[in-house]
């Protein structure tokens, strides 16, 4: 028999320290990753056809082939959306400038893919984003004030976004949008795509840009029905994972309700607090995803909002108790849109047996002109037959396939009960 060398325990901490040690010592600092990149990074413009000045600002990076660049669907969108109006130029770092074709779009993942008419550069590197943790640098021009690097850490993918956005510590500023974002050894882990407030941003990991290439140049008689369809049938496809899944439940007085139907859905407490003036007490959950898809500079879709409003008394008499019940059974859905992107609402009213509960329920739906098969959908549903206690239960879906939609809204249904 062969004998094997012994392996001292001692020294396995120790050869660990020295391995991070080597790797820390081959990190980038953020001023060799800003110089290394910055000849592939641009400005994207999209220009005002008529005034010949620049509209909008963003950013965008060679990737893969020396005349493309990535950058966010929000950057171009006004493009996509009015080509006649706007055309898209690139401007660089050494003053070259010059058109810019859209070849393909992913609007659920704020991702678009432009070609130049001649060679921009050598393409970025990509690969997948580090550790939790890890040190990222994000590269852009904000507010037009000329080519910035911005440091920060991973904070990890964000479940509540369907693991679509990855959190950003460092500060990201308009016009650093489509702009990469690196690891410490000067790779392309992600790309900026948004920030929130208090030096909290998001990125869009590369995966989605990868899968992007393989998409087919999209031809600009159908460009607003292709964006459609891909809202569509991501929603299809995330409002069917939700229904397919077991729902957590909630207790609100009598009532046992939906909680939060998703990990991308964060429920609160929104109860008024009480005061001796009145007459009756208000309870109420308020639950929200943060699946926010853009569209247009006023459209944003893919939003499930939701509340559960429960009121009692022991002081108001009837009449009084039935006209602010009616005045809470009121829901008005939240939306820039216009009569331009969609149609009027048109509503059905039944009376529905949910689990021996009666409920009166409005199903209202108008669907978006420009992009064919999404939907608005507004639902309530009010329960009857009660004197000193009413319910309502209030749902918004913006940008959603109707269909898909009416489903999730019968599942809701078959989950509430009423608990004496």
């Amino acid at each position: 028999m062969t004998d094997r060398p012994s392996i001292n325990l001692l020294f396995l901490p120790l050869f660990a320290m020295l391995l991070i040690a080597s790797r820390s010592a081959g990190a980038l600092d953020a001023q060799t990753i800003f110089e290394n990149s910055e000849q592939a990074l641009f400005q994207i413009r999209v220009i005002n056809r008529e005034t010949g000045k620049k509209s909008s600002i963003g950013s965008g990076f060679i990737f893969d082939r020396p005349i493309r660049l990535a950058t966010n669907y929000h950057v171009v969108s006004s493009f996509i959306e009015k080509p006649e109006r706007y055309e898209l130029r690139y401007l660089a770092a050494d003053g070259r400038e010059g058109p810019l074709r859209l070849i393909a779009v992913d609007a659920v993942h704020d991702l678009a893919l432009v070609d130049a008419d001649q060679n921009l550069g050598t393409p970025l590197a990509v690969g997948d984003p580090p550790p939790k943790g890890a040190n990222l640098f994000a590269m852009g021009n904000p507010l037009d004030l000329g080519l910035t690097i911005a440091a920060g850490t991973n904070g990890g993918i964000l479940g509540q976004t369907d693991e679509s956005r990855i959190l950003f510590s460092g500060s990201l500023n308009p016009g650093m949008s489509g702009g990469p974002t690196f690891d410490d050894q000067g790779v392309v882990v992600g790309i900026n795509v948004s920030t929130a407030r208090n030096d909290i941003s998001f990125i869009v990991p590369t995966r989605f840009l990868q899968q992007l290439t393989l998409s087919e140049i999209p031809s600009p008689e159908s460009l607003l029905e292709d964006i459609g369809r891909q809202v569509r049938d991501y929603q299809i496809a995330y409002l069917n994972r939700i229904n397919s899944a077991p729902w957590t439940p909630t207790i609100l007085r009598n009532m046992r309700l939906p909680g939060a139907i998703s990990p991308t859905v964060r429920c609160w407490d929104a109860s008024t607090k009480p005061k001796p003036e009145h007459l009756y007490r208000r309870y109420s959950i308020s639950c929200e995803n943060e699946n926010d898809i853009y569209l247009t500079e006023k459209l944003e879709v893919g939003k499930i909002v939701y509340e559960h409003l429960l009121i009692e008394t022991t002081q108001l008499e009837p009449l009084r108790f039935y006209r602010l019940y009616r005045t809470l059974n009121r829901s008005q859905f939240d939306s820039r849109a216009d009569e331009d992107d969609v149609t009027r609402f048109r509503c059905d009213t039944q009376f529905v047996d949910a689990n021996g509960l009666v409920l009166k329920t409005t199903l209202c739906a108008r669907g978006y002109k420009n992009y064919p098969g999404l939907s608005d959908i507004l639902f309530t549903a009010a329960m009857t037959g009660k004197k000193n206690v009413g319910f309502i239960f209030n749902l918004d879906m913006s940008g959603t396939d109707f269909e898909t939609a009416s489903k999730l809204i019968v599942r809701f249904l078959k989950e509430m009960r009423w608990q004496p």
